[in-house]
């Protein structure tokens, strides 16, 4: 009995590894889309203005919205967002790299001692 139990709990794990890994995207391929598919409006770096002022710069987005929920949206394919904001669809893979990409620029999720920056992140989602 004991060894079932111990052979279900290193299958579980190892169940919780593969999810983790799966939702897990490259770093690079994110950032390769976030260049060819919003770099037009959006500023896609840890700095800068975006090109269309309507366009909120990327690293802004998780103070918008949840990043993960963003997911569906991408999926589905993206129709709102700013005034001319082109509407298209990614697949599973290319959103799972693009919210790799999201999350590494969110400021919040990287250490500071900017006391005004840190308080950013613990302050209200933006409408």
């Amino acid at each position: 009995m004991i060894r079932n139990i111990a052979a279900s709990a290193v299958f579980l794990l190892g169940l919780s590894f593969a999810g983790s890994a799966a939702a897990t995207g490259s770093l690079e391929r994110g950032q390769e889309l976030a260049v060819r598919e919003c770099s037009a409006c959006h500023a896609i770096r840890d700095e800068g203005v975006s090109p269309n002022p309507a366009a909120p710069p990327l690293r802004d987005l998780g103070t918008r919205y949840p990043i993960d929920a963003l997911k569906e949206s991408f999926v589905k394919g993206l129709a709102v967002g700013h005034p001319g904001m082109p509407s298209f669809m990614l697949d599973q893979d290319d959103v799972t790299d693009l919210l790799t990409y999201l999350r590494s620029l969110d400021p919040c999720g990287k250490p500071s001692s900017d006391q005004a920056a840190m308080a950013k992140c613990f302050a209200p989602m933006k409408d």
